[in-house]
């Protein structure tokens, strides 16, 4: 790791250590309860892994619409897309890509068995998410496979006492139109909530034509539906049932460089996300919850030209979810159960290769939770097998320890895997039946102050990625080919002081492969965001919003410049029903790329009208 990085990581530390000292203050963020590290219910100031809770009123002040704009200001995390939004968008989690770092809607895992190792992030939208849990590290432990970097939950809105409505209306440059309503409500045991939400966009070239010569000069467009249902009943005291669905349509323009420029490429996805859950207390020791659920994802490209094909993508993910949470005393608890999943893809890459797989994946989990005196202990253990793959176990054993009213020491240690997806195994041409799961080992080391609604973070990361999944040009097909090794510094603050609110991070990080030391392709060793909110008064609020990534390493040979892009927002309360509010992005117009030969978003100005019923 280089020394500039790490020196400019100390004096960041030292600076938000002294600005928080100013004026330390209280808010309601003191008690922000989060359940994704554990599965279950704990204070945020008392989970071990480095987490982070974006609630609907900082979704809302963003003003980002889709998932992706809105975690990019987030510690450790980076994407890369190719072109504008709802293009394919790749996620990395402390260097960790999207096959390594699990996405829960509602408890349900996004997954795609095809051979991109994506998810699809780019299309889950944001107008129907009550709040986000970002878990960073290795959490193999508590979810199994696909979580060696981290674990993304997104919740979705639900009822309250009082009926709710909102409305948003938006529109601005290059074409945005967006809109969205919600509305939930009571009825004495039963409650429901409603949302749906349209957006078009006609985009711009995804292709720089300064690097690719028969780049299409058209605007790459695109067009999401997207809504979401929730529905509980409250059997008896104690016994409720629930059922959830989430539903995405993205629709995509985008360029090809294999192309002409007369050619049309255009694709679709398509995401069903359904769950139905029964939550019970049995006793005051023991809770429990069961959950049935099923994510369907259909994926769908259309190219024109002498290259051009139609190809489709289906992954099907059944899931049996049985989590026991036992409270055995005010200084310890267990959890333990079971998970079951059946995958399927039914796939056509458009050039004859057609393949239907499917496989069963079941494990057993179980951990426990104590703390004594100044210190708590947190340990997870897990047992997967799945079909056709191997047999894995999963431990993490974390300690903490309070050395003063505000501060708290971290270290903790895992192992974890990450079985490749169906498509990998038996894609037709590039497929590898023999291929192995990826195997990590990782280890942290954290410094936490936190002080009413003020946390400032300090964590040394390392990890190991052995058998590492990757495209080897020479066999023609998947192999285990690549170890990854990664060291950072990764410092977080959020807080309030007066009336403005703070979110800074900074990360620092050498991900390269184990055995030639070269970077490991589109990661950055500098990340660092800063994001500001300021009341004005008078029903007046301003934010800031900046963001820096680090030069990186692409395919062939290119290294990508580091960028450092800015947006500011505007809100204005007109009144206790109606709120106005405005954003530039990118600031100041830069041009910048993070995938190689693909143009990112320049200059837009967006304005809108947000209603809500008073209560």
């Amino acid at each position: 790791m280089s020394r500039s990085p790490l020196a400019l990581g100390a004096n960041s530390l030292v600076a938000a250590c002294a600005a928080a000292f100013a004026q330390p203050s209280a808010a309601d963020g003191a008690a922000t309860v989060v359940v994704t590290a554990t599965r279950a219910p704990q204070a945020l100031a008392d989970v071990l892994p480095h987490t982070t809770v974006l609630d609907r009123t900082a979704i809302e002040r963003s003003q980002a619409i889709d998932l992706a704009s809105l975690l990019a200001s987030e510690s450790g995390i980076q994407f890369a897309s190719s072109g504008p939004r709802g293009t394919a968008t790749s996620l990395f989690v402390r260097g960790a890509p999207a096959r390594q770092v699990l996405v829960l809607v509602d408890g349900v895992p996004l997954s795609r068995q095809d051979a991109t190792g994506q998810f699809g992030i780019e299309h889950l939208m944001l107008d129907q998410v009550e709040r986000i849990e970002i878990v960073r590290g290795n959490a193999s432990s508590v979810y199994g496979s696909g979580a060696i970097g981290g674990v993304i939950q997104l919740f979705t809105r639900r009822a309250g006492a009082a009926p709710q409505a909102s409305a948003r209306l938006e529109a601005g440059s290059r074409g945005l139109l967006h809109g969205a309503v919600q509305g939930s409500a009571s009825w004495g045991a039963t409650q429901l909530s409603l949302g749906v939400s349209a957006d078009r966009d006609t985009g711009f070239s995804a292709l720089d034509a300064r690097e690719v010569g028969n780049a299409n000069p058209d605007r790459d467009g695109y067009r999401n539906t997207s809504a979401a249902l929730h529905l509980r009943h409250e059997l008896v005291a104690d016994h409720a049932i629930s059922a959830g669905w989430v539903y995405s349509d993205g629709r995509l323009d985008y360029d090809s460089a294999w192309a002409t420029p007369v050619d049309v490429q255009r694709s679709r996805n398509r995401k069903h996300l359904l769950h139905v859950a029964g939550d019970s207390r049995w006793s005051p020791m023991w809770t429990s919850r069961v959950m049935l659920s099923r994510q369907r994802d259909d994926a769908r490209n259309d190219e024109s030209g002498d290259y051009g094909f139609r190809a489709r993508y289906r992954t099907d993910l059944d899931s049996v979810n049985w989590d026991n949470q036992f409270r055995l005393s005010d200084r310890l608890s267990l959890n333990a159960g079971l998970d079951h999943q059946r995958q399927r893809i039914d796939a056509d890459d458009g050039f004859g290769g057609l393949y239907q797989r499917s496989r069963e994946a079941s494990a057993l989990f179980g951990g426990a939770r104590g703390h004594w005196a100044a210190h708590e202990v947190s340990l997870g253990l897990r047992q997967d097998r799945i079909s056709g793959v191997a047999s894995r176990a999963s431990g993490n054993l974390a300690w903490g320890w309070r050395f003063g009213p505000a501060w708290k020491l971290v270290a903790s240690a895992a192992n974890a895997f990450s079985a490749p997806p169906l498509g990998y195994l038996h894609a037709p041409y590039f497929g590898n039946p023999a291929l192995k799961p990826e195997r990590a080992r990782s280890a942290e080391l954290g410094l936490q102050w936190s002080v009413d609604a003020q946390r400032l973070r300090a964590t040394l990361f390392h990890s190991r990625v052995h058998d590492e999944l990757d495209y080897d040009p020479r066999s023609g097909r998947f192999e285990n080919l690549a170890r990854t090794r990664n060291r950072g510094l990764e410092l977080s603050y959020a807080g309030r002081v007066g009336r403005t609110e703070l979110r800074g991070s900074l990360t620092t990080q050498r991900p390269v492969d184990a055995v030639s030391g070269a970077g490991r392709l589109r990661r950055s060793e500098l990340l660092g965001a800063l994001t500001l909110s300021q009341d004005l008064g008078q029903g007046w609020r301003a934010g800031l919003s900046a963001r820096h990534a680090g030069k990186r390493p692409d395919s062939g040979g290119v290294t990508l410049a580091a960028y450092t892009v800015a947006d500011i927002t505007v809100q204005w309360d007109m009144s206790p029903a109606l709120q106005w509010f405005a954003r530039v992005e990118n600031l100041a117009d830069v041009r910048y790329q993070t995938a190689s030969g693909y143009n990112q978003a320049p200059r837009g100005v967006f304005a809108g009208l947000r209603w809500r019923l008073p209560g």
